[in-house]
Order: C-alpha cells, then sequence, then structure tokens
C-alpha cells in the first residue's frame, strides 16, 4: 500500500467510481469577487458578501430565472470593482453596479452564452 493510500489521498491510478452516475452531478453556484466583495448565486439571487466579515451586504434580484454566469470588473479603470454582469437560462444578462446595487442595463441572446469577461478598456465580451 502506497504512503497517498494509507493517508486516504487518492492515488494516480485509481478508478472512477462505477456507481456514480452522470445524474449525480451537481454543478457548482456561479461566483466572482472583487477587492471587497465575493458574490455568489443561487437560482435566481446574487448575494454580494463583505470579504472580512462574510456580512450580507445586499441581494440582486432582478433575474426571474436561475443565473448561469457572474464575472466582475477588475480590469478595467472606471469599473474595477464596482461592476458584475450576470447571466441566466432564460438567456438575459443583466450588469450590475455593485455599489448601488442597481441594474445598470440588460441584454438577451439568441444563444446560450457560456463565459463572459470584461476587457481592460471597460467592454463586455461573451462566447457562445
Amino acid at each position: 500500500m502506497s504512503p497517498a493510500t494509507r493517508s486516504g489521498a487518492p492515488n494516480a491510478t485509481s478508478t472512477p467510481d462505477p456507481s456514480a452516475r452522470e445524474d449525480d452531478f451537481q454543478p457548482s453556484e456561479p461566483c466572482t469577487a472583487t477587492a471587497a466583495l465575493f458574490l455568489f448565486a443561487h437560482k435566481h439571487i446574487i448575494y454580494c458578501l463583505r470579504h472580512d466579515t462574510l456580512q450580507l451586504e445586499r441581494k440582486l434580484d432582478k433575474h426571474k430565472f436561475d443565473i448561469t454566469l457572474l464575472t466582475a470588473d477588475n480590469v478595467s479603470e472606471d469599473g474595477a470593482g464596482r461592476l458584475a454582469v450576470s447571466y441566466d437560462v432564460g438567456t438575459t444578462a443583466i450588469v450590475w453596479d455593485l455599489f448601488r446595487g442597481v441594474e445598470l442595463g440588460r441584454f438577451a441572446s439568441y444563444e446560450s452564452v457560456r463565459v463572459a469577461t470584461w476587457l481592460m478598456d471597460g467592454r463586455l465580451a461573451f462566447g457562445m
């Protein structure tokens, strides 16, 4: 028995559990962070927590459907730490002002969005 096996850690040659089924997969909740806030989405609500205390700063609840994507602007001069975008299964993206807790804009897509990122000049890019 190798040291990794004795300690309970899986070794590189372990085989997958045959009893695990694909429908047992639990996706993770969308989350992102700024210098001051940790944001995570649960169903159609985004929770904004302070990093230092994990105290709830605010809830963002303008989505009608479950949120699948959440990203914060940590790169542009104007929006760094202030802006975030969320996207739901109803194909709606919302841009948020995290300081005021308000919706700044809303977009609809014709195809499912899989990724979003903020560019240094403050623009937002979506990927299908």
